[in-house]
C-alpha cells in the first residue's frame, strides 16, 4: 500500500490543518521535477504542481550584466598584439611598467624589456611608454563602455528587452603595435 504525502506550502508525512493530500509517487514525482530546475507551485485548489522558474527582471539584468562582465574580462576585450605576439597587461602590470620604464628613461637607458606572457619584448623606452599610453586609454575607453552597458541594462523594462541586448557593442578596436 502507498503511503500517503501531504501539502501545504511544503510536505508533511503527516496531516496538518488545511493540507491536500498526495500519493507518495506523485511527491516523488514532483521532487525530482524540483530536482531537474523547475520549481513546486499550488495550483488553483492548492495542489502542489511543477512549473518552470520565471526569473525576475532584476534577477535577468542582474544576470546579463555578469555576463557583460565575463565579455570585459575576457580576450575579447583584453587583448592586444605586438607584432604576432597576444596578450594583455592589467593595470597593475602597466602601472608598475610605466613607473619601471621612467626609472629607466632617467638613468638613461634606450630600451626596455616588456613580457607578454612568456614571450620576452626587447622595445625601446619612448616607443614602451607610447604603447602602454595607448593600453591605458585603450581601457579606459572599454570601461567606459561597460560602464554604459550596465546603465543600459538597468534601464530596460522587460524580459525580452534584457534577453535581446548586446552588450558586444561600440567597444574600441584591439590595439595593434609593430614589434
Amino acid at each position: 500500500m502507498e503511503e500517503k504525502m501531504y501539502w501545504k506550502n511544503g510536505f508533511y508525512d503527516i496531516p496538518v490543518d488545511g493540507a491536500v493530500e498526495i500519493a507518495e509517487k506523485y511527491w516523488k514525482e514532483l521532487l525530482d521535477g524540483q530536482s531537474a530546475g523547475l520549481i513546486i507551485v499550488e495550483n488553483e485548489k492548492g495542489y502542489p504542481v511543477l512549473n518552470e522558474y520565471e526569473p525576475t527582471l532584476s534577477e535577468l539584468k542582474t544576470r546579463k550584466i555578469a555576463e557583460l562582465q565575463a565579455y570585459d574580462a575576457s580576450e575579447s576585450v583584453n587583448s592586444f598584439s605586438i607584432g604576432n605576439v597576444s596578450g594583455w597587461l592589467n593595470k597593475n602590470t602597466r602601472v608598475g611598467l610605466m613607473n619601471s620604464i621612467s626609472v629607466e628613461r632617467e638613468s638613461g637607458r634606450s630600451e626596455t624589456t616588456i613580457w607578454l606572457g612568456d614571450t620576452k619584448l626587447v622595445l625601446s623606452i619612448e616607443k614602451s611608454i607610447d604603447m602602454l599610453q595607448q593600453i591605458e586609454l585603450y581601457a579606459l575607453a572599454c570601461y567606459n563602455t561597460t560602464q554604459g552597458h550596465i546603465n543600459a541594462i538597468n534601464q530596460l523594462e522587460t524580459k525580452e528587452e534584457i534577453e535581446a541586448y548586446n552588450f558586444k557593442t561600440d567597444y574600441p578596436g584591439k590595439l595593434s603595435f609593430l614589434g
